[in-house]
């Protein structure tokens, strides 16, 4: 077990710290690795799933568009451009970790670190990649969709 781990820290991986004399440093540093990837993992998931309802609930604030009323649907574009904008930042961010820590080790575990609060950072810039939906606009755009489908189903039978 000891050969295993003083290969490791003299391997040279860790660039910007030449050398690793104290496995507990190594354990903290593949644990603020791992904890990183699986953040983000975990992360891109629930955006992937949010992605999905929204695409399923964007057709019905296409209902309320001929009717004027598209601040529902600007919402809407504005949270999927959110989604998909921090997913990517977040991908390039966590694959740039590993690529700089050969050569700084310090500047690629902030890199790795720092993939995490990128959707705040989106979110100052107005960019909500949240769940939290505007209840009122969704039973609006519901109510919208029901109302035109009770129409067209009227004109159809005349």
């Amino acid at each position: 077990m000891r050969g295993l781990w003083e290969e490791a820290a003299n391997a040279g991986v860790f660039g910007g710290i030449h050398r690793i004399t104290s496995p507990l440093m190594m354990l903290f540093i593949l644990i603020l690795m791992g904890y990183a990837v699986i953040k983000v993992f975990f992360a891109n998931l629930k955006r992937g799933g949010i992605l999905l309802i929204q695409i399923a609930v964007g057709s019905l604030y296409m209902f309320s568009v001929p009717r004027g009323y598209i601040d529902g649907f600007i919402g809407w574009c504005r949270q999927v451009i959110a989604l998909c904008l921090t997913t990517f930042l977040q991908a390039t961010v966590l694959i740039a970790g590993p690529m700089v820590v050969k050569d700084h080790a310090l500047m690629g575990l902030g890199l790795m670190l720092s993939a995490g609060k990128i959707p705040r950072i989106a979110g100052q810039f107005g960019l909500d990649t949240g769940t939290r939906a505007n209840v009122t606009g969704a039973v609006y755009a519901a109510q919208s969709a029901v109302n035109l489908t009770r129409t067209i189903a009227q004109a159809a039978a005349k």
